[in-house]
């Protein structure tokens, strides 16, 4: 049996731990949590980027100034059922209204018809794997997967866009003008080297970047294999631009009355 003595550091280590138990307590009735609530698009940044970057380069390089002012209907019902079609239809719209034309609402208010038809619009993607890809075995009926060892690995996705343009008078049918052929693409690139990246660079990206931060690259920077090519006259649809204002007294805006100087001077002022 213990003598009293010897109780006496058993009763001062219970004391430390309960001490203990109870700061764990109060700082779990004190303390606070929070959670972060993340989700995912059905489609990446990156796709959208790269698709919208081939439809905006690829109109850029079509020259409408044949049509300067002349009232003009864009028919894009062929491009109903395509991904992105309406952003196309957009940028032709904003690319006819840059180049002097007038848009008409309605097809019978229109001179000239537009018809616009995309061959493609969408991604694909390639990888080069220097190395071991990962593979899957079957051990004694047992399935097992062998990991990716890769001394150098190369990703890159591509937007691709084929579009083309055609014109002609309203009245008569008669054929104006056709744009040909575009077919753009821009491209995505990640790369590892040694199991280190992935170092990206493309036309989405302004520079080289690591894991999405820019940085200086261990890789020489590829030069756009397609560099946009604009016509002389035709505004650039990704810089900023203010376009020639209406005369002072005229456009739809001139016959509307300003409310604000409209004052009733017979009412009692309110003191």
């Amino acid at each position: 049996m213990p003598t009293a003595t010897a109780a006496i550091p058993m009763l001062q280590m219970l004391r430390r731990r309960l001490a203990v138990l109870s700061a764990v307590a109060v700082l779990l009735a004190t303390g606070g949590c929070g959670t972060t609530r993340l989700s995912d698009s059905k489609r990446t940044a990156t796709e959208q980027l790269l698709v919208s970057g081939a439809i905006e380069r690829a109109v850029m390089r079509i020259d409408m100034q044949s049509m300067a002012g002349q009232s003009v209907y864009l028919d894009a019902t062929c491009m109903d059922d395509v991904n992105d079609g309406k952003y196309l239809a957009s940028a032709l719209r904003h690319q006819l209204l840059a180049s002097g034309c007038r848009l008409a609402e309605k097809r019978e208010d229109a001179q000239v018809i537009v018809e616009a038809r995309a061959g493609a619009i969408g991604t694909d993607r390639n990888q080069v794997v220097l190395g071991i890809p990962s593979t899957s075995l079957t051990v004694q009926g047992n399935e097992t997967s062998v990991p990716e060892l890769a001394i150098a690995k190369r990703s890159e996705q591509r937007g691709v866009v084929r579009i083309s343009l055609c014109a002609y008078e309203r009245d008569t049918g008669r054929p104006l003008w056709q744009s040909g052929v575009e077919n753009v693409a821009s491209h995505s690139r990640d790369r590892w080297l040694f199991g280190a990246g992935p170092f990206q660079d493309g036309e989405i990206h302004d520079g080289a970047e690591f894991a999405g931060r820019p940085t200086k690259s261990l890789f020489a920077k590829d030069q756009p294999e397609e560099p946009p090519q604009t016509v002389a006259g035709i505004i650039d649809l990704s810089k900023p631009h203010v376009f020639a204002a209406s005369p002072a007294g005229t456009g739809p805006m001139a016959n509307r009355p300003v409310v604000a100087d409209q004052r009733p001077v017979d009412l009692t002022p309110v003191r």
